[in-house]
């Protein structure tokens, strides 16, 4: 809508970047891991040259970027909870800073992460949620996903979890991939405070992607945020 590209930031294989790109955005995709780089510009092999030209896969730390095209993104995103992957106020207020620094004048970062309960976290510890059950026609599989938490640090809010997935092949072998992941749940008042020290301003926030307001019983955050005007 503003005619300006967009800062996909924490891209992983480009997911959110490759829709952007295929509705005609000029995208900037950047992830810290090689190897997902990689396979974002494999994929795009099968894109339309048009669409590929698009999109601009980009190996670097949230972090510390600086990118030749600072200050020219209309819009900043950080899609999926990739923020809660920053586990100390540092590397937060870094990132954050960096996407700021990125926007172009009247440009906006949007970013979600979990609105968590604290104290649900702490008392289900190694309870094991069953969360998903996929097909996966092209292979003949099916996709078994739960989850647990292993661990909570409640003084830095870290949380270790591991995801397994269960796959039911056809000829009724299982395979299991274990997936161990370690993130920092933040509080609202906390991001504030965080956004505020980023030099960001919080334009809208919701509890849901239908914009409803985030209030006891949301599971999610999402904020429209701007550079803060002086």
């Amino acid at each position: 809508e503003r005619g300006l590209p967009v800062l996909d930031l924490g891209a992983a294989a480009g997911r959110v970047a490759l829709a952007l790109a295929r509705e005609g955005a000029e995208v900037w995709a950047v992830d810290g891991a090689a190897a997902m780089v990689d396979e974002m510009g494999r994929r795009l092999l099968d894109e339309p040259p048009a669409v590929a030209a698009r999109l601009h896969p980009v190996q670097a730390d949230l972090r510390s970027l600086a990118l030749p095209q600072r200050g020219r993104f209309g819009l900043a995103l950080v899609a999926m909870n990739t923020l809660q992957a920053l586990l100390t106020p540092g590397d937060q207020l870094a990132a954050l800073s960096a996407a700021r620094d990125h926007l172009a004048p009247d440009g906006e970062l949007i970013f979600d992460v979990v609105l968590p309960d604290l104290a649900e976290v702490a008392a289900t510890l190694g309870v094991v949620r069953q969360t998903g059950l996929h097909q996966d026609p092209a292979r003949g599989v099916t996709l078994a996903h739960s989850a647990w938490y292993e661990s909570f640090e409640p003084i830095t809010q870290t949380l270790r979890f591991t995801v397994q997935i269960d796959e039911h092949g056809s000829d009724g072998a299982v395979r299991r991939y274990l997936r161990r992941h370690t993130v920092h749940l933040f509080l609202p008042s906390e991001l504030r405070h965080l956004l505020a020290r980023a030099g960001l301003e919080v334009v809208e926030a919701y509890g849901d992607f239908e914009g409803a307001p985030i209030e006891h019983g949301a599971q999610r955050q999402i904020y429209r945020c701007r550079a803060a005007r002086p």
